[in-house]
């Protein structure tokens, strides 16, 4: 064997600390959850501070259209929309449509670290607030020792789990969102509806490849 891939070992700036960050959605896109269920898969891509440029990658948000996690599911979606900055009052009718309004907005995200199954330790994002003012935020924290993991990543992602929010910060502009570019990617201005679960989100996790 020649050697194995791994995303830790790349090129490029990457996060060494836990924190909050202002970032930019870098990609959305809808898709299923091994599980079956739609998501959003989010990349972000941090904007100021030491980090700028640094990104985020692989941030899931599930959603979940049964009776017992309806709520929880538009809680979740509604939390991330609202920190980047979408207003109040908009219909959502589907996640490709979440998925295409969310491209290049800006918001702030906190991660911190989480250890995975194979002993690794990966920056998760836990919250999401509306952008700094102040600039990101590092905290210091940086990855826990780990007999299998002594490498940074720039692994984020949190499965669909908003927890852990911070007190949103002083609220910034609105970065050049009106309301004629919303309808055109949320065509429906009633009453919110449930997203159909006939929609056919798009491609396979990648660890699902044949390589």
């Amino acid at each position: 064997m020649l050697f194995t891939t791994d995303e830790n070992n790349v090129f490029g700036k990457s996060l060494k600390e836990a924190g909050t960050y202002n970032v930019r959605v870098t990609n959305a896109e809808a898709k299923n959850s091994k599980s079956g269920n739609p998501m959003v898969e989010f990349n972000y891509e941090v904007l100021d501070g030491q980090y700028a440029g640094a990104p985020i990658r692989y941030d899931y948000a599930v959603w979940n259209d049964d009776e017992d996690h309806f709520d929880l599911s538009v809680r979740r979606f509604n939390t991330i929309m609202i920190a980047a900055g979408i207003p109040s009052g908009k219909a959502v009718e589907n996640l490709p449509q979440v998925a295409s309004v969310m491209k290049n907005r800006k918001l702030a995200v906190t991660v911190d670290w989480e250890q995975s199954q194979n002993g690794n330790w990966y920056l998760r994002v836990k919250g999401y607030h509306k952008l700094l003012q102040e600039g990101s935020q590092p905290n210091g924290k940086t990855r826990p020792e780990s007999s299998q993991n002594s490498r940074q990543s720039n692994f984020g992602g949190n499965r669909g789990q908003a927890t852990g929010y911070r007190q949103q910060a002083p609220q910034a502009t609105n970065n050049g969102f009106n309301q004629t570019n919303f309808n055109a990617a949320m065509p429906t201005n009633g009453k919110p509806q449930r997203p159909q679960q006939s929609q056919n989100p798009q491609a396979p996790n990648a660890d699902e490849l044949p390589f």
